[in-house]
């Protein structure tokens, strides 16, 4: 089935016109609060108890909500720590419209399924910047096993992704740890 048939693609909101005065207070979503949100850095609770709660019609994120870059072509759930930020037009809520689809298992087949990244690259070739569009996006196909077995896939799937994150975040300190003792050593 397309992904048209299970989501509805809302594409953000376009930042650079600037034509509103409240521009300047908006805090965007940006890659960076993606990548932390798909590894998990931010959570302090488990995704099933993540608010079931959808924002159809603003830009605002809420926590829960699958969004999607473009950019990068990856997708995340909006943590509670970045709730209240501006989608910008680089990204889109990807809004669940079909009950027997899982949102931690829609970011695992967006960004890790095989028949999902091939779509993805035979999509973009001949691009010079290789970038996904909406339209595009809503037509890739998509399999849905049973919502039992996405639940589990998806939080296998976050899980192995936060500790991934953790893993290399002990790396970095142990990094900064051996080259502050060396400093130390060399005076």
């Amino acid at each position: 089935m397309k992904l048209q048939d299970v989501v509805t693609v809302k594409v953000g909101r376009n930042l650079s016109r600037g034509n509103e005065k409240d521009d300047l207070t908006l805090v965007a979503y940006s890659y960076e609060d993606l990548i932390r949100d798909l590894d998990g850095l931010y959570l302090d609770t488990e995704l099933d108890a993540w608010k079931d709660e959808y924002s159809i019609n603003g830009y605002e994120s809420y926590a829960g909500e699958v969004v999607f870059s473009f950019v990068s072509s990856k997708a995340g759930i909006v943590s509670n720590q970045n709730e209240g930020k501006i989608i910008n037009q680089n990204f889109a809520k990807l809004i669940i419209e079909h009950e027997e689809l899982d949102s931690s298992y829609l970011c695992y087949a967006l960004n890790e399924s095989y028949l999902m990244k091939k779509q993805m690259a035979i999509s973009m070739q001949g691009s010079t910047v290789p970038k996904l569009t909406p339209s595009i996006l809503k037509e890739l196909e998509i399999k849905l096993p049973t919502l039992e077995k996405q639940r589990t896939i998806g939080k296998a799937y976050f899980y192995l992704r936060k500790q991934q994150a953790l893993a290399r975040k002990q790396a970095d300190l142990e990094e900064q740890l051996y080259l502050e003792l060396l400093r130390k050593l060399d005076y």
